[in-house]
């Protein structure tokens, strides 16, 4: 695979449907804790997603890196989040994200960076779940809109927040904790400005990336298959 080069400022989009993407061998490829992990879920589909999610994480790190997927190293935070071990911070940063059967990956320089998908589709309990964790004027957008426009609504909004906990590291958790994005594109929390972006990528699908800091240049492609 041909090397790729990042700079500061710059933010790197990876799409790829893990339907088209297989690797061989995972056992060699990912790390006994990661085979562990996937061992756990209790269907054998999404535990394949897993071990395809993290092999596509794997070779596109490994581009930046210039390295075999294999030799890429994770540590892990206190909530799970795992960053790329012995980086320095002004280093590389990454988050990936998955939804049905599509898995996106967000790279960046000396910056933190989250990304979060999700597949729109219908019995999206969206006006119930608007109130419990939107703010009011949210919570109304969505709820007067006709049935077939709630759902995206309301995943659009729910992404940009949980983009944005995931770049953190905050967890979803705090999600009633993050102010409401009816308006702008730029967030200050806990001191720290943030720009999010709403990714208008993948039809059927809504994406939003949080990107720590001033102004970036994002480039959207490098797609797998």
């Amino acid at each position: 695979m041909s090397e790729l080069s990042i700079h500061t400022g710059e933010v790197h989009l990876h799409y790829a449907d893990l339907r088209n993407y297989c690797i061989e061998r995972a056992e060699t490829l990912l790390s006994p804790y990661e085979i562990e992990r996937a061992g756990r879920y209790r269907f054998e589909k999404d535990s394949l997603w897993f071990v395809r999610g993290r092999g596509l994480l794997r070779e596109v790190l490994s581009r930046y890196r210039r390295c075999l997927p294999g030799e890429i190293h994770f540590q892990y935070e206190k909530n799970g989040k795992p960053f790329l071990k012995g980086e320095p911070f002004a280093g590389l940063h990454f988050n990936m994200t998955h939804s049905a059967d599509m898995v996106a990956v967000a790279v960046s320089r000396g910056r933190r960076v989250g990304i979060d998908i999700e597949k729109i589709r219908d019995g999206i309990p969206c006006s119930d779940l608007a109130d419990r964790f939107f703010s009011g004027a949210e919570s109304d957008t969505v709820k007067t809109l006709p049935e077939q426009k709630k759902a995206e609504c309301f995943l659009r909004i729910w992404t940009k927040k949980e983009a944005l906990l995931k770049a953190t590291g905050e967890g979803i958790s705090m999600i009633c904790d993050i102010p409401e994005f009816l308006d702008g594109h730029n967030i200050s929390r806990n001191g720290i400005l943030w720009q999010i972006h709403d990714l208008g990528v993948l039809p059927g699908y809504t994406s939003s990336l949080a990107i720590e800091g001033e102004e970036s240049f994002v480039m959207i492609g490098h797609f797998h298959t």
